[in-house]
């Protein structure tokens, strides 16, 4: 038997680096996260390529029939939590782009329109949600001569 770790997956969610790790060790099959202790903000892992998930190579193609059967797999996951929390750090964004604009109309008298026309623009810089789509590499099932 070989020691050598084969990368089975590439994965951007923590808690599903996690479950799968945990439903490969209950098969006994040893499971490595590569970037496990990179996960302190959530798009760290997306800057970092991901969770690469590895599995010793003689146990490659168990582990991709154990993956190919979980509930679930193949499905596209979506992150709400992280849309929530996008959408009120714009609204917390917007509300302090309205204030330094009133400060501004406030203070300044030969303010123009124009410059509210900013703030819309001001938003763009605001880092959307990164959520990318997780990465298999899978043994490829023997084809059935029949």
């Amino acid at each position: 038997m070989s020691d050598t770790m084969l990368p089975i997956a590439n994965l951007y969610s923590r808690s599903e680096a996690m479950v799968l790790a945990s439903r490969l060790h209950a098969y006994g099959i040893f499971a490595h996260i590569g970037g496990y202790n990179h996960a302190c903000v959530s798009v760290i892992p997306l800057a970092l390529g991901g969770f690469r998930f590895s599995v010793p190579i003689f146990q490659h193609s168990l582990a991709s029939q154990i993956i190919e059967e979980s509930p679930g797999f193949g499905e596209p996951h979506f992150s709400y939590g992280l849309r929530k929390a996008i959408v009120k750090f714009l609204i917390l964004w917007a509300s302090l782009a309205s204030i330094s604009v009133a400060i501004q109309v406030a203070m300044n008298r030969d303010f123009h329109i124009a410059d509210i026309l900013f703030i819309p623009g001001s938003i763009l810089v605001v880092p959307v949600n990164p959520q990318g789509g997780n990465q298999y590499f899978l043994s490829r099932k023997p084809k059935e001569s029949g």
